[in-house]
């Protein structure tokens, strides 16, 4: 019998060439997306495109086993050689010697550290709170703005003071770019501190004018002293986790309910360009601090002491807020000279505060101290001197 000489290629017909499906396996396993897409949903913490290539190296030691059993091994050979050199070196050097879940972990911290913030007392004092939802007049925001100002006036030495201590490039790269805005890069050529002189003039306030002879008041003392501290004298994680998390994940959310307050009163937007501006270049300072934190968070020393300096700073947030609350107060009802505390007073402490508010004499000798201890503050110009020594 004769054989039909077409019908052997079908039946010799030989299965696809191996350097097809080594070529499949590799479109397969190689793009970042693939490695990054279950590490990202397991943290928790939606990254921003930018912090991709980061999670790339950690992503791809810790998924490649798991591919290389499932895959043929020709697969685990031909993929992993040539993935990981695309990856950043530097992203490599800075991860942990554990890096197979280091970046998982930080990823998760970071999640974490970004929701107790948000969610901490000074970030939703109360005082804000009113800002949002009660009809402050401008003369109330006036009060506001000249307790805020010395904050604004000095943060860049925080940021000066780190810059200096930084252990490495990373650390200094963060800290400079956020310089760069606060020097005016996004608000053309203003900085901060002048973009606030202007919103204070709008609520009739003369101080940015008179800062040489001003005192800065006592609730933005006692704020500035604190992370002055923190800054110089706390390990540098520690100083990064107030002046980074502590307050670029902070003062969004916090001015998101100051701005309805503001536009309530009547001020006009250019008017409010600090508070405004400030929300959109924290979102890319956040952004950027992610980045970085992702490289130095990879201990849970390290991450404890970023956690730490968040935690003071939102701390001397919430009697800032306070003392700011006080302040406005004892402006709308000068009356009432004693606010209410977190718990109310005993009848007792009411019996002896009421005697005490009623002895002219004894409210001459309380005043002469509250303006001794004015005269000590140092004007506006001398805190702002003191953070450039």
């Amino acid at each position: 019998m004769m054989r039909d000489p077409s019908a052997e290629p079908v039946r010799e017909a030989p299965p696809p060439p191996p350097s097809d499906d080594t070529s499949g396996a590799h479109a397969e396993a190689s793009p970042a997306a693939t490695l990054d897409e279950p590490a990202e949903k397991g943290s928790g913490a939606a990254l921003p495109p930018s912090s991709a290539p980061s999670a790339a190296p950690s992503d791809a030691r810790s998924a490649a086993p798991s591919d290389a059993r499932s895959a043929a091994p020709s697969d685990a050979r031909s993929a992993a050689p040539s993935d990981a050199p695309s990856a950043a070196p530097s992203d490599a050097r800075s991860a942990p010697s554990s890096a197979g879940g280091g970046s998982a972990e930080a990823r998760r911290f970071l999640a974490e550290l970004r929701v107790e913030i948000e969610s901490h007392p000074g970030v939703n004092h109360l005082f804000l709170g009113r800002c949002a939802t009660s009809p402050f007049a401008r003369q109330d925001y006036r009060v506001f703005g000249e307790n805020h100002y010395p904050l604004v006036c000095v943060f860049t030495s925080y940021l000066e003071r780190l810059l200096v201590r930084a252990p490495t490039s990373d650390a200094k790269l963060w800290l400079a770019k956020v310089l760069v805005d606060e020097y005016g890069e996004g608000s053309e050529g203003e900085d901060h501190a002048t973009l606030y002189g202007h919103f204070l003039r709008s609520c009739g306030s003369t101080v940015p004018d008179r800062a040489d002879s001003v005192k800065v008041p006592a609730p933005a003392f006692e704020f500035v002293t604190e992370h002055r501290r923190i800054v110089s004298e706390e390990p540098f994680l520690v100083g990064l986790g107030a002046v980074g998390p502590g307050h670029e994940w902070a003062i969004p959310k916090m001015f998101d309910a100051v701005i309805p307050g503001l536009r309530r009163a009547g001020f006009a937007p250019d008017e409010i360009d600090y508070f405004t501006l400030h929300v959109e270049q924290d979102v890319d300072h956040g952004v950027w601090l992610e980045e970085a934190l992702l490289r130095f968070g990879g201990t849970g020393e390290a991450r404890a002491q970023i956690r730490r300096g968040a935690l003071l700073s939102l701390e001397a947030r919430a009697r800032f807020w306070s003392g700011v609350q006080r302040a406005v107060v004892r402006w709308r009802q000068p009356s009432a000279v004693r606010v209410d505390g977190a718990s109310p007073r005993t009848i007792a402490r009411e019996i002896l505060m009421t005697a005490w508010d009623g002895s002219p004499r004894l409210r001459a000798l309380e005043a002469g101290y509250d303006s001794f201890l004015a005269r000590r503050r140092p004007t506006i110009s001398e805190l702002i001197e003191q953070g450039r020594r």
